[in-house]
């Protein structure tokens, strides 16, 4: 789904899989659930290319299922911040605070990729990085910013409640430094934050 000129946000994903077409080639954010990569396959085949680069903005199973999948049918280069790359090259579980969680993490653990880079060596254009922890401890955001709009692609940071940001205190490791980073978001006012569950809100 068209968000505006250049954004997507593809649909019928668990967390939300976003799009940008830029200059220098297509980045995605974030990798939804496995199972699901036959929607990313498809939104992809509709524009005849594929991501260049993947930024994944926490590690969490709902966002880097179907990373490898991408990977490998694309070529696509993986940018984490350093806290969250042992988990997606599987040399660590996944963060949280509940035993559950972490058990069907286990269950339905993603396959590993190899040689993800730091994201704050990531470049594009009209493209930053921002740390965004509490959610995991390497949270990040990603800001887009272009034709005088600003994007945050916040990931987990925060989540759309009734048109509103807020932390998901359930799954945050770290719910005090959650809240800092979305006061940090929220200060990045005029932007459109595009959450990693829900709807886009205007700040």
């Amino acid at each position: 789904m068209r968000i505006s000129e250049g954004v997507h946000v593809i649909d019928g994903t668990n967390a939300n899989v976003y799009v940008i077409e830029t200059d220098a080639g297509i980045v995605q954010v974030d990798s939804a659930m496995r199972g699901q990569f036959g929607r990313i396959r498809s939104f992809y085949g509709s524009m005849g290319r594929g991501p260049s680069a993947v930024i994944v903005t926490h590690s969490h199973m709902d966002h880097i299922g179907e990373l490898a999948s991408v990977v490998a049918t694309y070529g696509s280069v993986v940018y984490a911040h350093p806290e969250e790359i042992p988990v997606i090259e599987g040399r660590r579980p996944m963060y949280s605070r509940s035993a559950l969680v972490r058990v069907i993490g286990a269950l339905m653990r993603p396959r590993p990729v190899a040689g993800v880079l730091d994201v704050h060596g990531f470049s594009a254009p009209g493209m930053r990085v921002l740390d965004t922890p509490g959610h995991t401890p390497g949270s990040v955001t990603l800001i887009y910013e272009r034709d005088g709009e600003r994007y945050l692609f916040v990931g987990d940071a925060a989540f759309e409640d009734g048109g509103a940001l807020r932390v998901n205190r359930r799954f945050s490791v770290d719910v005090e430094a959650a809240e800092r980073s979305l006061e940090l978001i929220e200060r990045m006012s005029p932007a459109l934050v595009l959450p990693g569950h829900g709807k886009p809100v205007r700040i």
